[in-house]
């Protein structure tokens, strides 16, 4: 795996921890400060095909460098609940699982495990149904064997 980084935070050693015993040897990781002016925490893409990477295999990390830490993340998971609207119809919502990280080495990281298994799921030729959901649970599984966040 490659990892260029253009930010203060050095993140390439902990990207290799997360993906021990997994295949990302071709892998090209670049890590890089949101927009100024954004409003999200963090941000990643897998890119299936991109000319800076080897056969397209590409994740962009983005940190923004005005999170104040720790910064509260959600992550979709399998479990739904139904509600009433005001019409008294049932709606089913999907649970969130929400996690404090304390510092953006965390954000990164959990931000790459979910781009990674969108990178797994391409590599595997599976198709992109539930994929969110997928790529969340898989981050908390890997967060949770890192010692990240509890069970």
């Amino acid at each position: 795996m490659l990892v260029r980084n253009y930010t203060e935070c050095d993140v390439a050693s902990m990207l290799e921890q997360a993906l021990e015993g997994l295949d990302h040897g071709e892998l090209v990781v670049e890590v890089k400060y949101c927009p100024l002016g954004s409003k999200r925490i963090a941000s990643g893409t897998y890119y299936r095909r991109a000319p800076k990477a080897p056969d397209g295999k590409l994740i962009r990390l983005r940190i923004n460098r005005a999170n104040r830490y720790p910064v509260k993340v959600p992550f979709k998971t399998s479990e739904y609940y139904t509600k009433k609207d005001s019409r008294g119809r049932e709606v089913i919502y999907q649970k969130f699982r929400v996690e404090d990280f304390h510092t953006p080495h965390q954000v990164l990281v959990a931000v790459f495990l979910h781009e990674y298994s969108h990178y797994l799921d391409h590599a595997q030729g599976l198709n992109g149904n539930y994929k969110q959901t997928k790529a969340d649970k898989f981050a908390i599984d890997r967060l949770i064997t890192l010692g990240i966040i509890t069970p």
